[in-house]
């Protein structure tokens, strides 16, 4: 689907001029010469896939590190429009990997007929001029952290474009508490309140378990056995009963360090969270690792999120709770 540059309105295919403003359209696009979108004239990037019109995309100078977000800070493209195209890139990206691919072109629509495109425009000239700055003052050797914060950035700016302005898109009612951990520090952060905020249990009807002392011990025996292969130094979070007889032989739970689970018909299956590669939604279900898992719907997308927050995660919930008994000794 194209849209207006003018007016954001969607553009009747082979037309010559805007149906709601008029505007003309031949002399105020281009076509991209690889997806074949049409975009403002001006553009150097494509807004659909990214494709660079004015040439090769830019590499470290050093060849030591090649940004995954290629910006040209020598060239006559400014930032800001730089910015928004590698932005639609990750909108599409995220789509991709977490919704319906099929619905990109509604998200895109979304972003100019909601007033997130306001808060994006105001937001895009401040990432711009960020990353400038940075550059003026550190050059080729800045883009490795360069490339954290337009990471960060995009990843808080999609975060708040699906969860608060595309939920009859997602089909899927997301927590806005997700948007409090746009930036997220493993020594700074309580894990188990985090796993709570995305999981937000108590919209789910899964059966799940918190006290495992009040818990069936047959029930408990029973996780144990099929998947919840934890140490005792792990801290275990949560069980939750996927099993339809309500035995709790298949499911899945979440302690300090991992993820364990057990999907009918398929070994129980582990992934800490430092080893973490890639969670991807897929048709009914969730991929982790090339593994799969199922939940539910709400519970696979929430979960894909949290895990995508988790990967890499290499310091211990326990670290956390470390620091805080520190600070209070110390007073």
């Amino acid at each position: 689907m194209n849209l207006c540059s003018n007016c954001a309105a969607e553009i009747i295919p082979g037309s010559r001029f805007c149906n709601r403003c008029g505007d003309k359209i031949a002399d105020r696009t281009k076509e991209c010469p690889v997806c074949t979108h049409k975009g403002p004239v001006s553009s150097v990037f494509c807004h659909h896939c990214g494709y660079h019109f004015e040439g090769q995309r830019h590499k470290c100078e050093s060849s030591l590190f090649e940004p995954r977000y290629s910006i040209n800070f020598k060239g006559s493209a400014s930032l800001t429009e730089q910015v928004k195209a590698l932005f639609f890139k990750q909108l599409r990206k995220r789509v991709e990997e977490e919704h319906d691919p099929r619905k990109y072109a509604d998200y895109v629509e979304r972003f100019y007929q909601s007033r997130f495109r306001e808060i994006y425009e105001l937001r895009s000239q401040q990432i711009a001029d960020d990353i400038g700055r940075f550059w003026l003052q550190f050059g080729s050797e800045g883009l490795p952290e360069i490339d954290i914060r337009l990471e960060t950035a995009f990843e808080g700016l999609l975060d708040y474009l699906i969860i608060q302005f595309c939920t009859d898109l997602n089909g899927v009612l997301l927590p806005s508490a997700i948007l409090n951990y746009e930036k997220v520090n493993p020594g700074r952060t309580d894990l188990w309140k985090m796993i709570r905020d995305f999981m937000d249990f108590e919209f789910e009807d899964e059966a799940f378990y918190f006290d495992f002392i009040g818990m069936r011990s047959d029930l408990l025996a029973n996780a144990c056995r099929s998947f919840l292969a934890a140490d005792a130094k792990e801290r275990v979070y949560f069980i939750c009963d996927l099993s339809l007889r309500g035995n709790c032989k298949e499911g899945f739970a979440m302690t300090n360090k991992a993820l364990y689970w057990k999907s009918v018909l398929d070994k129980p299956r582990m992934v800490s969270y430092s080893d973490l590669k890639n969670v991807r939604v897929e048709k009914e279900w969730i991929t982790v690792n090339g593994h799969f898992f199922n939940a539910n719907r709400s519970l696979n997308l929430k979960m894909c999120k949290l895990l995508k927050k988790l990967k890499g995660w290499k310091t211990a919930e326990t670290e956390f709770t470390g620091q805080q008994t520190r600070q209070q000794q110390s007073r």
